[in-house]
Parts: structure tokens; sequence; C-alpha cells
């Protein structure tokens, strides 16, 4: 075979290659709709320890087009720790998916972190059914939706888009629903827009779930996000059951360190600038002569109560016996959390220092 011949057959097998490329991205579908809207909302809770409770809640909403192949993925809420332990994540997440690139909007950091990914489940982690049975049907938002559960998670899919995702792990729930779902409507360009924020690019994902930041402890939304798409490890000792020592259950506790780590690793920098913050206050409300001095004086500290969920109210008057209770209660204060210092350095988890906090 000549070289002309051989080099004609190549440039043929390349183009024919790139047209069965285009073929099939052109067919490929994630959802059984061209374009829509879907609007939910985010609940969830439990007992994360015996001392401290847990609270999410949030709204979400999906815009797609092209079947999918362009999506954006929209959340905004709180998760919070009640009880022993104050604490509270403010979660806001917009993430767009254009066929092979994933955008992340970091807004405390006002950047976009660009990435080529091998899998789509960035944003369509929720569509996944892989370890799922198919159970039956929902009615949700008027739309009649295939049921999928497996250990601990159902989903509720319409022509592929989720309407439902439900988890139930120890005695922690957390529900994303569909409110309101509109298909086949006018996604405008600006409608799936990234916030104008500097892009920093990085490389090829070449697993699901893999981040820059691979050791900081993730949020609790974020190991809910994990679970939804498989990538969560849930074994048969993870399900809840009816044993009365299910608190003991070595599983529960490890599950729930781990949902609970980034608030864990949050208090034990906040305990120690509380305390400090408190001792400040207590010595400047001591001179404090005037209402605006007094509470120039707490600034700081209703600053660092504030991160952790907690109200602190403002000084309304001012004179010797509001000045007696204000230091009479920042005493208080300062000498329950001295007591409990000792015991907070040497928590390893959020099961540990929910009991020192008791």
């Amino acid at each position: 075979m000549s070289f002309l011949n051989l080099f004609k057959i190549i440039c043929l097998s390349f183009f024919v290659a790139v047209i069965a490329a285009l073929g099939a991205d052109k067919d490929f579908k994630i959802y059984e709709a061209e374009s829509g809207q879907v609007l939910y909302e985010m609940s969830g809770g439990g007992q994360l320890t015996q001392e401290t409770n847990l609270t999410i809640s949030g709204k979400a909403r999906l815009r797609f087009k092209e079947w999918g192949t362009v999506a954006l993925v929209e959340e905004r809420g709180d998760a919070a720790a009640v009880g022993a332990i104050r604490d509270k994540q403010a979660f806001r997440s917009l993430v767009k998916q254009e066929k092979d690139t994933t955008l992340y909007a970091n807004y405390k950091t006002e950047k976009v972190l660009e990435r080529k990914s091998s899998s789509t489940y960035s944003v369509h982690g929720e569509t996944q059914t892989k370890g799922l049975e198919k159970t039956g049907t929902m009615n949700i938002a008027g739309l009649v939706c295939d049921v999928w559960e497996g250990s601990g998670i159902k989903k509720c899919l319409y022509r592929g888009v989720p309407l439902l995702l439900e988890i139930q792990l120890h005695g922690i729930t957390y529900t994303k629903k569909a409110s309101d779902v509109n298909f086949d409507i006018n996604i405008s360009d600006d409608k799936c827009m990234m916030p104008d924020f500097s892009v920093e690019e990085f490389g090829l994902i070449r697993g699901v779930g893999m981040t820059k930041n691979k050791r900081k402890p993730k949020e609790v939304i974020e190991v809910f996000k994990d679970i939804s798409k498989g990538n969560f490890v849930i074994n048969r000792m993870d399900i809840d059951t009816n044993d009365t020592n299910q608190s003991n259950d070595k599983a529960k506790i490890e599950f729930l360190n781990r949902l609970g780590q980034s608030i864990y690793e949050n208090q034990k920098e906040l305990l120690p600038q509380l305390l400090l913050n408190l001792e400040k206050s207590r010595e400047c409300m001591q001179r404090a002569e005037s209402l605006k001095e007094a509470n120039e004086c707490i600034r700081e500290l209703r600053d660092i109560k504030k991160e952790m969920g907690i109200k602190m109210p403002f000084v309304l008057f001012w004179n010797d016996e509001e000045e007696n209770a204000y230091l009479e209660q920042l005493d208080d204060e300062i000498s329950n959390l001295k007591s409990r210092m000792s015991c907070v350095s040497r928590a390893k988890n959020i099961t540990e220092l929910s009991g020192c906090m008791k």
C-alpha cells in the first residue's frame, strides 16, 4: 500500500470518527426534556449528638437546556447546630455543567473554578440510580415520578429530572423536594450565566468528588450531596434499625462525627476566640461611661456570637444598675467557658466536644 493511500485511509477514518462523535453528542440526553426549571424546598435535621440537634433549611433551583447538557444548579440555606453546641453554616452554591466543563462559583473568594470533568455528576448526581431499585411512583408538584430506593436514600425522577431526594441515616434526615416545575420553556443564555468573578482553571477531574482542598472537612450540606451522588459508602450497619442501643452503635457515631466534622473544627477555633472576647468585653465595659461606649465594648463579641448562631442584643440603657448586671452576666459566661476549655482542647470529634459543652 502506497503512503498516499495510507494517508487517505487515515484521514477518512478521522473524519468518520469526528462525524460520529458530533452525532453522538447531538443525540446525547441527560433529561427527557429539552429545557426546564425546577424549584426546590430543602429541609432536614435530627439529633447530631446527645446534647446537640441539627436543622437544615434552604431553597434550590435547577435550570437546564439542550436536554440537560447545559445545566445550572443553585442552592442557598443554613445548617445550624442548636443545643450544647451553637453553630451556623450558611451555604450558597452555584454550579454549572456545560458538556465536559464544570464551573463552581465560590462566593467567599469571589472566584469561579473551571474544570474539565470526566463526569457530569457534579451537577447531575441526583439523577444517578446505580445501586437503587425502582419501587413505584409518587405525585410531586403535580407530576407522577418514578421512585428509586436504596440503603437510606430515596429519589423520584420524572423524565430523568430529580423531583425528590430523601436521605435518612441514624435519625438524621435530609429532603430536597420540588415545589414548582416547568418544562420546555425558553432558557436564554443570560439565565445560565455565572457571576462576574475571576476564573481559575484546574486540571481534569479523574474521579467524582475530588477537590483542591481534599483534606478540608466538607460542610454538612456537602456530605448529603456526596450521598446523593453515590460518593459516600453506606454499609448495612449504617441503616437505621430498632436497636434500643443504637446511640452506642459504632457506625452511627462514625457517621455523625463525619457529618459534624466541619462544625467541630469551626468550634475548636471559635470557642477560644469567644473566651478572649468575653474577657476583653468585660474589661472594657467596666470602664465604659456611656451607652455608646458600652455597645462599642461588645461589638466584637456580638460578631463572634452571631457567627456561632447566637443572638446578642445591644445595650439599651446604661447606668450603675445596668453596668453591674452586664458585668455579672459576663463573669458567669467567662467562668462557665473557662471551666470547659481543657475538655474542649482534648475533644477529638463533635461527639466529645458536645459532651464538653453540655
